[in-house]
């Protein structure tokens, strides 16, 4: 799940945002958590925009050390009660940290919306991460599949999706998706207009799917 960043990190800023970061465990760990009990763990965290302003201008280092803090309390509460309560507050310390830094928000909202049962919880914490980076694909991608699945809201999905294939660096497979959540929705001019161009950018195998699909819809493929 650790995936490791592409950015290079150099060591000063390494030392000094951990420095910073162990400031905050500080804060945690001296809290007895015999008396104040699990569920309340992290309470004491600080917001993102106090670790942001307190971090001197080495933000994406903490971002790192932020998302390694994230991964431990998901794992520790996997082993034992599968109780993420906590879950929105630390992700979304990250990108405040760190707002291109898009993994620990996907996997927020993944966790929010599929393993505490939380969706709209989850949906929120991914606009913000979109409003943060609005030039991310992968979150403009990420809402979509939430309406999609979560809210069985097809139209939502599909306005989504179609923004993700708008944004630089999204794969082919977004323009799929758009179109199929189009049709589903029942805008049958845009689902068209999407296949047409899945069509023309596709593999052979992604053609013949487009050109049944628009068959389908009734508009011509040529």
């Amino acid at each position: 799940m650790i995936a490791l960043r592409a950015k290079a990190r150099a060591v000063a800023p390494f030392a000094a945002a951990a420095a910073l970061w162990c400031a905050a465990s500080a804060v945690d760990a001296a809290r007895p958590e015999r008396r104040m009990g699990r569920s309340e763990e992290l309470l004491y965290f600080p917001s993102g925009l106090w670790v942001r302003q307190a971090s001197l201008g080495y933000e994406t280092a903490a971002a790192d050390l932020g998302w390694l803090r994230c991964i431990q309390y998901y794992g520790e509460h996997r082993m034992t009660d599968n109780r993420f309560d906590r879950i929105g507050h630390v992700t979304e310390i990250v990108q405040e940290l760190d707002p291109r830094f898009d993994q620990p928000t996907i996997f927020g909202a993944f966790v929010l919306g599929q393993e505490m049962g939380r969706p709209e919880a989850g949906l929120a914490l991914l606009r913000r991460g979109l409003e943060r980076n609005p030039e991310s694909w992968q979150l403009a991608f990420e809402i979509g599949f939430l309406y999609y699945v979560c809210f069985d809201d097809h139209a939502a999905a599909a306005r989504y999706f179609a923004m993700a294939s708008r944004l630089p660096g999204h794969p082919d497979y977004v323009e799929r998706f758009a179109a199929f959540a189009f049709q589903r929705a029942g805008e049958r001019e845009m689902a068209i207009l999407l296949w047409k161009r899945v069509l023309a950018t596709g593999n052979k195998y992604m053609q013949e799917v487009a050109r049944r699909e628009i068959e389908r819809l009734g508009g011509d493929p040529a």
